[in-house]
This record gives structure tokens, sequence and C-alpha cells, in this order.
């Protein structure tokens, strides 16, 4: 047990350390990627599992699944991403590797439902490193490159609690605080080796507010179907909300010669509301099958009162299955094992020239028991956004993540304490 003690902390004190490097250019527009799951089991099944309640793991999407908690856990995860890009010019590849969150746990009453989960885990993500070659900005031979970076995101802190009404109808809530640090960066270089008139722009904002998420999960609707087969039948909901964000704001212009603050105050970020919904049903109480689907009005998103006309509305749709093998004593490591697969459509908020920009993505996973409350748990994710037509980015994506699910057997005294 102190093995896996030491090997938490090092997963979770790498994570935190670990910087990403380059991720997807159209990143550049908005407020980033949207990360709708932050460990590896949600990962497995294609992002979202909004009715699905899993007393192994914490989910960040819909709190009223909480209410299956039997102990205390801990959930922690790292990820790293491989991105290879093409447009009809040229070709490259990088790689990112990030924290994915954390999320601590327990339960209050099994009987009632009543369980209490914190974190804080990534809500976006802005990462790109891009150059345009050759731009000409006068009417003489002279071009520039322009280097484009950004960095950062959105993350939130959250505390929240489960309860399970009469008739097994489960709801959640959650208090949540939202903050982050977004870098934009612009730098021009004359490719004129006589000229040093390079220059460079910034923009930084930093935001923060409050906001809830709000979940329910039906009965078991399984009785309905009068088969011996199928059970645990569910549907889902959860919104999530977020107040106007007060974000500081800092704009910079440097050159070889001077650097100038062109811009500092404080504006309004205001973010969506996401709407979620989902089903799942287990076939012989082991086949677990979940299907999904959730959608923000991205165009309704606003900066200082002013909208983003490079974003559209975003849908997820997923659809997920996971074995989970029937406990029985005597069973082996391998014999315990939950597999997963996942595939889902996203089409992203972002849109090129009236372009919308759509990713496909599939999944799978598993988790491998590290004693009978712990496990490790592996999902690796390929996905494709985007196309090379009008000279636009195809992004093709292989994510890796990494996670430990502990429960809190760790905290139990021994007899002779």
């Amino acid at each position: 047990m102190k093995r896996i003690i030491i090997l938490f902390i090092i997963f979770s004190a790498v994570g935190i350390y670990t910087n990403a490097q380059v991720g997807s250019t159209y990143t550049r527009m908005g407020i980033g990627d949207i990360d709708y799951s932050y460990s590896a089991d949600g990962l497995g099944i294609g992002g979202l599992g909004i009715s699905l309640s899993d007393p192994q793991f914490i989910s960040i999407n819909n709190p009223a699944s909480w209410n299956r908690l039997k102990i205390t856990r801990i959930v922690a995860s790292l990820s790293y991403g491989g991105l290879y890009l093409s447009n009809n010019l040229s070709n490259s590849f990088s790689g990112k590797a990030q924290f994915g969150g954390f999320t601590f746990a327990f339960p209050v009453s099994r009987a009632n439902g009543i369980a209490v989960a914190m974190g804080i885990v990534p809500y976006t993500s802005i990462n790109y490193n891009v150059e345009d070659k050759n731009v000409g900005f006068t009417s003489t031979s002279d071009t520039y490159n322009i280097l484009y970076n950004g960095t950062g995101g959105l993350s939130k802190t959250f505390i929240g609690g489960s309860y399970t009404l009469p008739f097994d109808l489960s709801i959640g809530a959650t208090f949540e605080y939202y903050f982050g640090s977004m870098n934009y960066n612009a730098t021009t270089e004359p490719n004129n080796t006589s000229s040093d008139a390079s220059t460079s722009f910034d923009k930084t904002y930093n935001p923060s507010g409050v906001g809830t998420t709000f979940g329910l999960i039906s009965p078991d609707i399984s009785k309905l179907f009068n088969s011996k087969s199928i059970s645990d039948f569910r549907i889902g909901l959860s919104f999530n909300y977020i107040s106007s964000l007060s974000t500081d704001t800092l704009m910079t212009s440097a050159s070889n010669v001077r650097i100038d603050t062109i811009g500092i105050g404080t504006v309004d970020m205001k973010i969506p509301m996401r709407i979620s919904g989902g089903l799942s049903f287990a076939i012989e109480k082991k086949y677990y099958f979940t299907l999904d689907a959730s959608a923000q009005s991205w165009s309704d998103y606003s900066f200082n009162n002013i909208k983003d006309s490079e974003l559209r509305n975003s849908l997820k749709l997923s659809s997920g299955f996971e074995y989970v093998p029937a406990f029985d004593l005597g069973m082996t490591d391998w014999q315990r094992i939950i597999w997963r697969a996942g595939i889902s459509y996203e089409q992203t908020p972002y849109q090129v020239g009236g372009i919308g920009i759509n990713q496909f993505s599939i999944a799978g996973g598993f988790s491998y028991p590290l004693s009978p409350t712990n496990t490790i748990d592996i999902a690796i994710q390929y996905a494709i956004r985007g196309s090379t037509e009008t000279n636009l980015i195809r992004e093709r994506t292989i994510t890796l993540n990494a996670g430990l699910s502990l429960g809190s057997l760790w905290f139990i005294r021994s007899q002779s304490e």
C-alpha cells in the first residue's frame, strides 16, 4: 500500500509541473477547446456518461451521479496527446502533456444517496503555435513571417453534493469558481535579414467568477420493459451555468525600440449555458451502454459585450460501452479488469470562413485493479478534426490518458493502532 501512495504522490507532482507544448490551431478562436472529461474512464466511453452512476469514479458532468459512492475516493489523471497537422502545402507533428484534473469525494449517507465531492479540473484549454509565412505588408518585395502563439485556458474548482429523493430520483448540485489565464501572441519577423523591424502584439485575459452545475438521474425504468436481461435503465440531465466572468485584460505591443501598453481594464466574459442529457442501461448486469448529447450556444458567447463571428453552437454526441465483471472470490486481477470503448461526433464551436470544424473520435480503455478498491485507469482516443479544403488544417490526434482511482481503505486504521 505504501508503494501505491508513493506512486500517487509522484503521479500528481509530475502532472502539476508538466507544461503543455503544442495543441490545436483552432484554439486561437474563442476561449479554446472544451474539456468534457478529465479522467480515463470518461474518455474511454466517449467523454460524457451523463446518466451513469459509478461508485468507482467521480464524474464532473452530472453531480447526481455521486449518489452511489460507497467509500471515500480520490481520482487524478495525466494525459499526453500527439497532434499531426496537415494542409494542402505542408504537415507537421507535435506533442503535449498536461495534468488532467484532481477530484475527491466521500459518502455521507449511503442509504439516502448523500455524497460530497470537490476538485479542480480544466474547462477549456488553449495551446497553439502556428506560422503564416511570406506575408506581404507593403508594395515592395519585403515579406514577413507571422508567428501565432497561445497558451492557457479556463479551469474550475468545485464543491457539491448529491441526494436521492423518494422513488429513487437522484439530484445533485455544485458551487463552482472559475479562473484562468489566456495568453495570445502575434509576432512578425522580416525575411529581409538587413531589417530588424520585428514587432510583437500580446493579449492577456484573466477571467474569474462563479457558476453551478445541476443534475438529475431518473429511477431505474427497466421494469417497464419486462425484461430479465435489461436492468439499471436510467435517464440523466445536467445544466451548467456560469455567471459573467470579470476579466482583467492587458494588451501590449513591442518592437526593437520600445514596449507600449495599448490597453488595460476589466470587462465581462459571458459563457453560454451547457445542457447535457443521456441514457444508460445494463445487460446481464455487466455490459453497460451509454448514449449522450451535450449542447452549448457558443454563438451567444461575448467578450466586452462583443460577439465572436468565428464561433457557432457546439454539439457533442457520444456512445459508450463498459464491461464490468461480477466480483467473485478467487478471481485474478486480469479477470477483474473493466473494459471500455466509445465513439463520438463533435460539432466544435469553431468556424473558419463560414466552414464549420467538426471532429470524429473513437476511444477505448480499461481499469486494472491494484487492490479491491484501487485501480489504475488507461484510455486512448484517436480523433480527426477539420479538413484540407480551402486550405484549412486537418488535425489528427492520439490522446493517452492515465489515471489513478484510489479508495478510502488508505484511511482505515489497523487493529494494532
